[in-house]
């Protein structure tokens, strides 16, 4: 028996044809019907039809261990906040320690009412036979508005720092041995005995710190005599520091 190989074209066509053929016979012919055909070769793959439903919620998974991973890169500071609230006031602090020394001024030659001083003081009228280191009270100003430069002990203290001038004239009837001292310290010493009525005067120059004390005392038993003469103490500052 011979067969004949035929593309599925040419069969699609040919078993459209004997249909057609049977159809014809089977209108203008009383016979009977015939047995059917053998199924003809399967058709051409259809397109795909569309997506079905949504499938239902599956089971749950298993339990994982978290894994932390690597530190990632510092973000980008963000802006400024608004400022808060002023906060109470704190607690006062202890005082600072001294600053370093400013430089020297310059010399402008304009009076400031801070760059003179001066004193000028004399003693009481009466004779006073003084022992050492007794301090020669000088009570009455010489100068007016300098009425509390000198305390009652004859003492000067010093409120403007600066070099001075300090002088004394005393009046004595036998000797006089005095002394221009700075606190307890003594600065220059003067020593007159004429067996007479004299004026003996001592002066010195002096750079005096705020708070020092300046005071005339005796160094030897002395005749201060101030009666008919006067004995007088005296101070001003040159410049100040």
């Amino acid at each position: 028996m011979a067969f004949i190989f035929m593309s599925a074209h040419a069969v699609l066509q040919l078993t459209i044809m004997l249909l057609l053929v049977a159809s014809s016979e089977s209108d203008t012919c009383d016979g009977h019907r015939g047995f059917p055909g053998r199924p003809g070769i399967p058709g051409v793959p259809g397109t795909d039809g569309k997506d079905g439903g949504k499938g239902e919620k599956g089971d749950p998974g298993d339990d994982a261990v978290p894994i932390i991973g690597p530190k990632g890169d510092p973000g980008i500071y963000g802006h400024p906040g608004r400022p808060g609230q002023k906060g109470d006031e704190g607690l006062q602090g202890s005082p600072g320690g001294n600053g370093t020394k400013g430089e020297k001024g310059v010399f402008t030659g304009v009076d400031a009412p801070n760059q003179n001083f001066v004193f000028s003081y004399k003693k009481s009228i009466r004779s006073q036979r003084a022992l050492p280191d007794t301090l020669i009270i000088f009570d009455i100003p010489l100068i007016s508005g300098e009425e509390n430069v000198l305390d009652k002990e004859g003492v000067f203290t010093v409120q403007i720092a600066g070099m001075y001038y300090i002088s004394y004239h005393i009046s004595s009837s036998s000797s006089a041995c005095l002394k221009i001292q700075v606190g307890a310290e003594e600065k220059v010493r003067f020593c007159d005995s004429p067996g007479m009525i004299m004026v003996t005067a001592g002066s010195v120059v002096l750079p005096l710190k705020m708070e020092e004390k300046v005071s005339i005392a005796v160094t030897a038993v002395s005749s201060i005599f101030s009666r008919d003469t006067d004995c007088t103490f005296t101070g001003f500052l040159l410049f100040p520091d």
